[in-house]
């Protein structure tokens, strides 16, 4: 699915709001690939760098625009992987912590 559909897809369970809390917060890829590790079949999953997405906005929490890029409605953001964005993640703590960082340099 690509940001040109921002609609939740039909089998998700969950209600839309205009404004979405903090933690509503998904994954977005420029790039994606076949799932092959013998899971479910035609599976995507995100490559490259993993970017932070709250739905109803046209941009990631870094600042990228999303245009053309892939919504992985299944997937939330997370700090964890490794491909996860620095600048991103740097976006997700709270603005005490965010203000004792060293700012992320593109």
């Amino acid at each position: 699915m690509t940001v040109t559909d921002l609609t939740r897809p039909a089998s998700s369970t969950s209600s839309t709001s205009s404004t979405s809390s903090i933690g509503e917060l998904y994954v977005v890829a420029t790039h994606k690939v076949r799932d092959r590790s013998g899971g479910a079949p035609h599976t995507w999953l995100p490559y490259g760098t993993e970017h932070a997405w709250r739905p109803g906005t046209r941009r990631t929490l870094c600042g990228e625009w999303i245009s053309g890029w892939t919504v992985f409605w299944e997937r939330r953001f997370s700090a964890r992987p490794g491909a996860a964005c620095p600048r991103c993640i740097e976006q997700t703590l709270p603005e005490e912590s965010r203000r004792r960082l060293d700012h992320v340099s593109a």
